[in-house]
């Protein structure tokens, strides 16, 4: 049996609360009377929070003959929903007002009203200028070619063609220049996506290999605001990918401070900005410098709600996301697990209603640090129950943290007691960290040695393997180009907890130096 589709549904569900106002209004003008069921259609599917339910609606409307057809009807409100939604944003975005004054031209020309349509798409052309819409930019200049006829005439016609020619050949050449940028940052982002942080050599080759472009050797080469974004971006994604957090957020500050001086000349505008927060807030967590990541988080929370209701952040969900995850990882990275649970319900409660819609990477990366809270809070079983969602995820995401939710997979299995399935445990993470090329000494050291600790019944012999399992982690660690071994999990509290004389979380709290009043103000 063919499942229903949820598109309705979920479009209506990621409507804000004045999105939906107006479209009971925009439905009133262009739906007569007798179809006003679509309306009630509307409401009905609105009320299904949870999940849509299309037997309860046809249920519902079982009298109504919009039922017999309910595939049309379904359609039919859908592309309404649309049309208010484009309606709804009509004059809000600086594209927007171009089109509309482009299309005012096209009348006044067509109606041989020729000086009122020029004027207007002079409008149009100093504002694209002064927002780098090169798009735009050229459809005008094209548009203004219509007038080139009347003006042959004209004094200083052999000059106005100069500058046409001019203008039409910077903008194609600052089209060609943000083009570049944006080939460089996908191909920096994808592997990015596919790799995360390098940990040799032949890793951070790859990255290399993409900077090592003529266009990064500056950011003077990029010629517009928009193609310096792109600059800063992908040595950002660089800086980050080869373990140099130092420069990484020093082109995060001059992406911050390029996008607040240019809010209008950025393609994306408050979603670039809420971006670029994220990465300032990546960049101080993993400085440690948490006074500032607070101060972006609570920036970025206040600019996300604040565009949010006026309808404005298309993405402010997975800008909340990319937030939370910080936050969690601040109570997990100073060791105060418990309180950090405080934040997890609202996050469920998010990762829920919005299922499907976030992006994948950072819904893992979401899913892990609540894995890691239980961990750290003793709910052992809890933290299982999320870690199993990443084992169970096919797709190409974030295999680093993949990697570590198997490790953290068999540390629960262990600490739970179930020695039984251990040895399936590790056979299994083996095989998946080989298949993903990820199986490097420190994970194989980590899987043998946890492998192994049943077999250590007398307490004296458990110490002393923990005392060489440390020895030998700390060795590798040195060796390898790994970074903060407490970035994805504190194994060296973990082995200090199995000595027995602190607990897990008190161990990383010791080594944390924060307070949890350093917390509390986010």
């Amino acid at each position: 049996m063919k499942t229903p589709s949820e598109d309705l549904w979920k479009l209506i569900r990621s409507m804000t609360v004045p999105e939906k106002g107006y479209f009971m209004k925009f439905a009133k003008r262009h739906i007569s009377d007798k179809d006003n069921n679509y309306l009630k259609l509307f409401d009905a599917i609105n009320k299904q929070e949870d999940n849509y339910n299309e037997s309860e609606i046809k249920r519902q409307f079982r009298n109504e003959k919009f039922v017999k057809q309910f595939t049309a009807a379904k359609n039919y409100l859908y592309n309404m929903i649309l049309k208010s939604l484009v309606s709804f944003n009509d004059d809000k975005s600086t594209d927007s007002q171009i089109t509309n004054l482009r299309d005012q031209y096209i009348i006044l020309f067509q109606k041989t009203l020729f000086d009122q349509s020029e004027q207007i798409l002079n409008r149009a052309k100093k504002k694209a200028l002064e927002e780098e819409r090169f798009s735009k930019l050229s459809d005008i200049i094209r548009d203004q070619k219509n007038f080139d006829y009347r003006k042959i005439n004209e004094p200083g016609f052999d000059k106005y063609v100069d500058s046409m020619l001019e203008q039409e050949l910077d903008v194609l050449e600052k089209q060609k220049n943000v083009a570049e940028y944006y080939a460089l940052y996908l191909k920096m982002s994808s592997l990015f996506k596919r790799r995360g942080v390098s940990r040799n050599n032949a890793e951070a080759e790859a990255f290399k290999k993409i900077v090592r472009h003529p266009l990064m050797k500056s950011d003077s080469l990029a010629t517009s605001v928009r193609s310096k974004n792109l600059y800063y971006i992908v040595n950002y994604l660089f800086f980050y990918g080869i373990n140099d957090h130092k420069n990484a957020f020093r082109n995060t500050i001059s992406r911050l401070e390029l996008i607040e001086k240019n809010p209008e000349k950025v393609a994306g505008g408050i979603k670039e900005h809420l971006y670029a927060l994220s990465d300032a807030i990546a960049m101080s967590y993993n400085l440690r410098d948490f006074k500032r990541c607070i101060s972006y988080l609570r920036k970025q929370r206040e600019i996300s709600d604040q565009h949010r209701m006026s309808g404005t952040s298309p993405n402010f969900t997975e800008m909340y996301f990319k937030s939370y995850n910080f936050e969690l990882n601040i109570y997990i990275i100073s060791g105060f697990f418990k309180e950090g649970l405080s934040v997890v319900n609202e996050v469920t409660d998010w990762l829920h209603q919005y299922e499907g819609r976030i992006n994948k990477s950072e819904e893992l990366k979401v899913i892990y640090s609540i894995a890691y809270l239980y961990f750290g809070a003793g709910e052992k079983e809890k933290s299982l129950k999320w870690l199993n969602r990443i084992l169970s995820d096919k797709s190409e995401s974030r295999q680093d943290y993949k990697a570590f939710a198997r490790i953290l997979n068999m540390i629960i299995h262990y600490e739970l007691g179930n020695y039984d399935n251990l040895e399936y445990e590790y056979q299994s993470a083996k095989r998946f960290l080989k298949k993903s090329d990820r199986l490097y000494k420190i994970e194989s050291l980590i899987l043998k040695s946890v492998c192994k600790l049943p077999g250590f019944a007398e307490r004296k012999a458990l110490i002393e393997h923990l005392e060489l399992f440390e020895y030998e982690l700390r060795n590798v660690y040195k060796k390898e180009n790994f970074g903060n071994a407490s970035e994805y999990f504190d194994i060296f509290s973990w082995i200090e907890s199995l000595s027995g004389k602190v607990s897990f979380s008190d161990s990383v709290r010791a080594k944390s130096k924060i307070k949890l009043s350093d917390i509390l103000v986010v």
